[in-house]
């Protein structure tokens, strides 16, 4: 059993959104807070390939900044089954020299949790076969795998999504309300939904390193929230059977 500690944590439910669409304005220019889209190709899960989900968050091809990540208000057809043709996001575009046929590279939506006092503990497990040689211990052989069980615990603060609020861990975890329109992180759109869950432990040393563990393919199996402790608990499975960690350099 590991257990995390999360004091200078931060936990973030990420959907499995990923792919590309193109700006059809004739002449997109800087302060532009919507355009027509074409060619638009992400991945299945829930919603058609050339739909493009409410609140996607998109990087435009040459925007001078190259960081700015904006984020989908609304799209035409509004309905979750048509082609979209327009959006609309914010922030508004700044600085760049922009053309039509500009890339829009999604990534995945994401929830960062307000922790508080919380922890989060998963189990890695191996299954081994013992073979005997006449009735004695002789070789092993490795067995099935087992996927790895994951339990969150954070601070209770509201179990669905309000008018401009960020969306609630519990609408992420089952892809309703104000997440209804998340990805899987499945890479097969026949699976039941699934979310990334990444820990990340920035330490106040800035000499030490920044670890980034990544909970694949999560799917939540009990969700117990406590009103009079003020704290959830969640509980589930990934389809894998450990963690994907990494280390990088404290800013």
């Amino acid at each position: 059993m590991a257990r995390i500690e999360l004091k200078n944590c931060v936990i973030k439910i990420k959907d499995g959104l990923s792919g590309v669409s193109t700006n059809n304005d004739t002449t997109p220019i800087a302060t532009d807070a919507g355009c027509a889209v074409l060619t638009t190709v992400l991945n299945a899960g829930g919603l058609g390939t050339d739909v493009i989900p409410v609140g996607a968050k998109f990087t435009h091809e040459n925007e001078t900044a190259g960081t700015t990540v904006d984020t989908v208000l609304t799209r035409t057809p509004s309905d979750g089954l048509s082609t979209t043709t327009d959006i609309t996001f914010s922030p508004a575009l700044g600085a760049g020299t922009y053309s039509q046929g500009d890339v829009l590279t999604f990534q995945p939506i994401e929830l960062e949790i307000k922790i508080g006092d919380g922890n989060v503990t998963y189990t890695e497990a191996n299954e081994y076969e013992y073979d005997l040689d006449r009735g004695i211990l002789d070789t092993v052989r490795a067995g099935d795998q087992v996927p790895m069980d994951v339990n969150l615990d954070f601070v209770y603060e509201y179990i669905t999504t309000g008018t401009s609020e960020s969306t609630s861990p519990m609408d992420a975890l089952k892809q309703i309300g104000d997440a209804s329109e998340w990805r899987s992180s499945s890479a097969d759109p026949c699976e039941p939904y699934a979310v990334d869950v990444e820990v990340i432990h920035t330490p106040l040393c800035t000499t030490q390193e920044i670890e980034s563990t990544v909970f694949p393919d999560f799917r939540s199996e009990s969700r117990e929230p406590d009103l009079g402790e003020a704290a959830v608990s969640v509980s589930g499975r990934c389809n894998a059977t450990q963690p994907i960690v990494t280390r990088s350099a404290h800013p």
